[in-house]
């Protein structure tokens, strides 16, 4: 089954797993779940997988990729209070961040980090205003990716949509 949208590159997902510093004894939370390709990469570093996405055939998508994971279908900000503390979140959905960055911040562990990849730039400003607001705010980075294909006997580069990566860290002086 495919979802609309475009999957996460299989670049951005290791630029984002070196950025979340996964150990095994980890919480792992995926915002916008979708095809699970996140969330699999996660549980190479720990089995405690959790994804929220809106949309049903998302999480179907998700558990049947990551078996052992617990994937939730609804809004972000209703679910939230039944997620354990988050040391690790990646968010790749972001329709009511607004209303559901509040909650994830009441989730978030001691030393947790966060990762948002987004494809707009006015969402990677409003991700960035949402994290200075709470004090977690670390870094954005902008990342294109290309991608070589044969051309007259050669190789030549196409370039991939490029996205916004908004990283957060939470110290545990935050708490």
């Amino acid at each position: 089954m495919k979802l609309p949208g475009t999957e996460t590159q299989p670049e951005n997902i290791h630029i984002a797993m070196g950025k979340l510093e996964i150990r095994p004894d980890m919480t792992f939370l995926d915002i916008g779940c979708g095809s699970g390709a996140v969330s699999l990469a996660a549980s190479r570093f720990t089995d405690k997988i959790y994804g929220i996405d809106r949309r049903p055939e998302a999480v179907e998508i998700s558990r049947a990729r990551v078996p052992g994971g617990t994937f939730l279908c609804g809004e972000a900000a209703e679910l939230l209070g039944r997620m354990p503390k988050i040391d690790r979140c990646f968010i790749g959905g972001t329709k009511g961040i607004e209303d559901f960055f509040p909650a994830l911040m009441e989730r978030f562990s001691p030393e947790s980090i966060v990762v948002a990849d987004l494809a707009r730039i006015g969402i990677a400003s409003k991700v960035v205003t949402l994290m200075k607001r709470e004090g977690i705010f670390e870094e954005l980075l902008q990342i294109g990716i290309s991608r070589g294909y044969d051309l007259a006997g050669d190789i030549a580069l196409r370039p991939i949509n490029p996205i916004f990566m908004v990283v957060g860290r939470i110290s545990g002086g935050s708490f």
